[in-house]
């Protein structure tokens, strides 16, 4: 299993990667990003199962990063546990993250022996999920000798049926939820690793992918129609993180929110 602290102090990071009995979690290795987006890569790039992230950084802030990790598990079958470690002992910070799952939720200076138990604890729940979503198989008959290739034909056809009859409607009515893959594929009778195949292969989108078209396509809609505010908007949308929220809003129209509804109230 591997860690990743996330701190834009560069001598926080060598602290935490020297202090912490990561050999009594089964950390088998640490890495450090000093940004979300330096954090982003190293999480695209390895098998990452924990995160100890700060809260205050420059640009984008470890609660927009978290709230990135917390799509990612619930929709990509990604296996994340986070830590908060913060200067800001905030009640508005610490409800935030709790929101989006996150782990504990530590004030520095860090006690590096406490550290070290949320650290266990962590890691453990992640070995747990990790084992649950691979061991979720479906259950399956026995093809008679000669029917492989009908069999696995009519399991093919039957879960293109189920992504279509079942799946798309249930994301359309509950695409503001964070909803694991794990539930949504028990919701369809699936195993969690098919669903996100054939879901692949019939949309041409990852379950995060159409989650977020939804949920653009929802956020223009509010922009056109009332004067709410970003905040409200992202809330109503499904995101926690205000910032996040418009990150991606303008990733996918090319323009912010602001933008979006000055240019709609023009013509």
């Amino acid at each position: 299993m591997q860690a990743l602290i996330v701190d834009d102090e560069e001598q926080t990071v060598i602290n935490l990667q020297r202090n912490v009995d990561w050999k009594a979690a089964e950390i088998s290795r640490t890495f450090g990003a000093l940004s979300a987006r330096e954090a982003r890569r190293i999480l695209e790039a390895e098998e990452i199962s924990l995160i100890l992230c700060d809260i205050e950084m420059p640009g984008e802030s470890g609660l927009d990063l978290i709230e990135w990790l917390r799509e990612e598990a619930d929709f990509n079958g990604r296996n994340y546990e986070c830590i908060i470690l913060t200067c800001y002992p905030d009640y508005r910070f610490m409800r935030r993250a709790l929101q989006m799952g996150c782990r504990d939720y530590l004030l520095k200076p860090v006690d590096y022996s406490e550290l070290g138990e949320a650290v266990k604890k962590a890691a453990h729940a992640a070995e747990e999920r990790k084992q649950k979503l691979l061991f979720a198989e479906p259950d399956k008959a026995e093809p008679a000798p000669g029917a492989a290739d009908y069999t696995d034909h009519r399991q093919a056809a039957s879960g293109q049926q189920l992504i279509k009859s079942k799946v798309i409607p249930y994301l359309e009515e509950h695409f503001a939820e964070a909803i694991p893959v794990p539930d949504i594929a028990a919701y369809a009778a699936l195993n969690p690793q098919y669903l996100m195949r054939v879901f692949k292969k019939e949309t041409g989108l990852s379950i995060l992918e159409y989650v977020t078209e939804l949920r653009m396509k929802k956020a223009a809609e509010i922009l056109r129609e009332t004067d709410w505010n970003n905040e409200l908007i992202a809330e109503r949308c499904g995101y926690i993180s205000t910032n996040y929220f418009i990150r991606l809003f303008k990733k996918h129209y090319g323009m912010t929110p602001g933008e979006y509804r000055r240019g709609k109230e023009g013509r």
